[in-house]
């Protein structure tokens, strides 16, 4: 366990999906939270940042010192049509903030880098971290790309990599499945255009995923790869059933090819066993059900 007598931590994308929520998190366990953000932002501890600038991360770091940091800045959307923009904030924009961290003279307590599942690729079984990464698109070969270049900074400080599985809650992007799928009933539309509803995905709670990183931020685990994921997986068609009954409306599906990617697995699900060996099992506290239903009735 980490010393917390100064909890400052510091979350790049902290107006992102995943900043929001580790935000509130942390705020309501008493720390002091500042990071950065692409839009201008009413809130004195957000600093608007360009990432892939070092000049501009260096002097917030510098100036901050945090002891704890949370990289969750990226382009996470896989069908983002700009990809050079992607390697350059998820590789580039990863150095600089690793270069700046040694270059402001700081040694942080923990540094988590927010990874990705999609490394692993279309391996098709349940997928540890021993397995040797084979990425099908930009974002996840983004993701690798940036995982080997950290592990030279592992001897520097100590970091942590996480790989976390599909992940969803209130605030996500109707650019995601489940947001889109929720949108839909939520405004009783009569017609969605899906792909493939037969195959099993891991649908994670983004509280679960924010304990996970705060467990592993306080714990005396460095130097280490390991999935956030629960290894419970779930069909898309079994989700549209839940929230038809939960609705009360029935929604026509419509399957539609440029949704079904190529030599799609049936199932994707991730090997909790290391991550339980860290922080033990926080998944029994979430239910998928439980999410999509504070999703419904949610303002977003």
């Amino acid at each position: 366990m980490e010393d917390l007598s100064e909890k400052i931590v510091f979350i790049t994308g902290i107006t992102g999906f995943t900043g929001v929520h580790l935000e509130n998190f942390f705020l309501s366990e008493g720390w002091e939270v500042f990071g950065t953000t692409f839009q201008k932002s009413e809130n004195k501890n957000h600093f608007l940042c360009d990432i892939t600038n070092k000049g501009e991360i260096k002097k917030i770091i510098k100036g901050l010192q945090p002891n704890y940091i949370i990289h969750a800045a990226a382009i996470s959307f896989v069908e983002a049509s700009n990809k050079v923009k992607m390697y350059e904030v998820n590789v580039f924009g990863t150095l600089n903030l690793l270069d700046a961290i040694i270059e402001s003279d700081i040694k942080p307590e923990k540094t988590i880098i927010v990874s990705s599942a999609a490394v692993y690729g279309n391996i098709g079984e349940t997928l540890s971290e021993d397995l040797c990464p084979h990425p099908i698109n930009h974002y996840g070969n983004s993701k690798l790309v940036m995982e080997n270049m950290i592990k030279a900074y592992f001897s520097k400080f100590d970091i942590i990599i996480t790989r976390p599985f599909n992940y969803t809650g209130v605030g996500q992007s109707r650019d995601f499945l489940i947001p889109k799928i929720i949108s839909h009933f939520k405004e009783r539309k009569p017609i969605i255009e899906l792909g493939n509803l037969d195959v099993y995905r891991e649908f994670n709670d983004i509280n679960y995923i924010v304990k996970c990183y705060y467990n592993l931020l306080i714990s005396g685990i460095v130097s280490e790869t390991v999935n956030i994921c629960t290894g419970r997986t779930n069909k898309i068609k079994e989700i549209l059933s839940f929230l038809e009954k939960l609705s009360g409306h029935i929604i026509e599906v419509q399957v539609n090819s440029k949704y079904i990617r190529k030599n799609e697995i049936e199932i994707l699900k991730g090997d909790s066993s290391k991550l339980h060996s860290f922080i033990g099992d926080l998944s029994k506290d979430y239910s998928l059900e439980n999410t999509l239903t504070k999703m419904f009735n949610s303002e977003n």
